[in-house]
């Protein structure tokens, strides 16, 4: 286990931390990180206060330095030009790890740079390691850590799961964690990076890469800081686990934006998509587009080629998915003799088409079994590598196709002939029955063709 790595590891599981900037005011994060990290359940915190004895039943001390017990990490919300007096005390308090939520530092200009490598200067002299300025922190379920505002005001799961994420963006993670546990998706941690003053994208990496918890990573990144030492670890970690990646700043305007952001440069977009390429990673250009990726990664198999089979009750949207197949990458699966005289004897003779794609028309209308009946055949043809479903939002239709995907082995993805908004219900079964579901047709096929692409970078499949 490398340094980083062991440091990290002790930052996302922490037996104590302090809260410096606590606070009992409400509506400030002062009080919501204290009484969100109660209501999780993390039991050794000790707030600190210039003024204040007590908050919200605990403790209070006025310093660092005051508190008698030892503290593993801090969480620092100070103003910036007090910020590095609190670092100067968690180092002779000898802490494991500093959060430091504040911003305005690095992106503010080159005072605020200098004000940052001090932080990092005092923090490494007595070994301990920083994240941010200007991060909103860690979530690390299984330890019950979170710093997230969303997940502080409106609850997150403590159960964990395999997906990992760091990101350059505190609200991108943030809202990522809360959507998507409402998915059933669960997570081994999750980080903001901030400004990396210590701490930067490649430890993170590296640390996901061996983290036994973590099966898929995700991240959003406006910069790197060790460009080469990022693209050898991706290199090999994608060998083993996927790495999401949407990388912000790719126009000069979003360069831009970058700067004043986290203060990371950008760099030249072709240089980015190059290095994708080569280290096997998943790219991404929105935030819909991880989580379709991401489904598809949690849910699904990896495909072994690029082969799908496409069912669907309507000829049009058939015609138009065939298009987005071709046009992103896929290949519409030849069905064997044996397959085609199967769907034959299966479908009625009017109003249905046999072949890719298998057109069941109204006919689910009197038999809705259809459906994932269809499904079970294409997924017995040695020619099919992944399946795609484009459904009627009916319940029989649904839980057919449901019933259907415990026997199938293949990729199987799903969306309904109706907007997300109007099948609320449908779509939240199909989450909770393990069903890679999306809103449309074209998604489901542009996350499918990614995974495809990425099954073929010398993975272990």
């Amino acid at each position: 286990m490398s340094s980083v790595v062991s440091d990290l590891e002790q930052i996302f599981h922490p037996r104590s931390l302090s809260i410096v900037g606590a606070s009992s005011k409400e509506g400030s994060f002062g009080r919501m990180f204290l009484e969100g990290l109660v209501r999780i359940g993390f039991k050794e915190i000790y707030p600190v206060h210039p003024r204040e004895s007590e908050l919200l039943g605990l403790k209070a001390y006025q310093r660092i330095k005051a508190i008698p017990h030892d503290v593993d990490i801090a969480v620092l919300m100070t103003p910036p030009d007090s910020t590095l007096q609190v670092v100067q005390d968690c180092a002779e308090k000898g802490m494991k790890g500093i959060i430091v939520f504040t911003a305005g530092f690095g992106e503010k200009g080159d005072k605020g740079k200098e004000i940052e490598q001090e932080i990092c200067r005092v923090a490494r002299s007595k070994s301990i390691r920083v994240i941010g300025p200007n991060s909103i922190g860690i979530y690390c379920p299984t330890s019950k850590l979170l710093t997230f505002p969303q997940g502080l005001m409106h609850g997150i799961t403590t159960e964990g799961g395999p997906v990992g994420s760091f990101s350059h963006s505190g609200s991108f993670v943030d809202y990522l964690t809360h959507i998507l546990t409402k998915k059933g998706i669960r997570f081994s941690k999750v980080v903001s990076c901030g400004n990396e003053c210590d701490l930067n994208a490649a430890d993170f990496l590296e640390y996901f890469g061996q983290d036994k918890e973590t099966r898929i990573i995700i991240s959003y990144l406006e910069g790197i800081k060790d460009g080469r030492r990022f693209f050898q670890l991706a290199r090999e970690i994608s060998k083993e686990k996927p790495i999401i990646i949407w990388k912000g700043g790719a126009t000069e305007l979003g360069a831009r934006a970058a700067m004043s952001h986290t203060g990371a440069l950008a760099g030249a977009k072709y240089v980015w998509e190059a290095m994708f390429e080569q280290a096997g990673i998943i790219s991404v250009r929105s935030f819909e587009e991880i989580v379709d990726c991401l489904l598809c990664l949690y849910y699904l198999p990896l495909p072994s080629g690029k082969r799908i089979a496409v069912v669907a009750g309507m000829g049009g949207t058939n015609v138009g998915t065939t298009d987005n197949c071709i046009e992103l990458g896929l290949e519409m699966a030849r069905l064997s003799g044996a397959t085609l005289e199967r769907l034959t004897k299966l479908l009625p003779p009017v109003g249905t088409s046999v072949g890719n794609p298998t057109d069941i028309g109204v006919a689910t209308l009197v038999a809705p079994n259809l459906y994932g009946e269809s499904l079970k055949v294409l997924n017995e043809d040695e020619n099919v590598d992944m399946l795609l479903a484009i459904s009627d939002p009916g319940w029989p239709c649904l839980q057919s196709i449901v019933e259907a995907a415990k026997t199938i082995r293949k990729p199987l993805a799903v969306t309904l002939f109706s907007l997300p908004e109007f099948a609320v219900e449908q779509y939240a079964f199909l989450a909770q029955n393990k069903i890679a579901a999306f809103g449309d047709a074209k998604r489901a096929v542009a996350a499918l063709a990614k995974i495809s692409r990425y099954a073929g970078y010398n993975v272990k499949t």
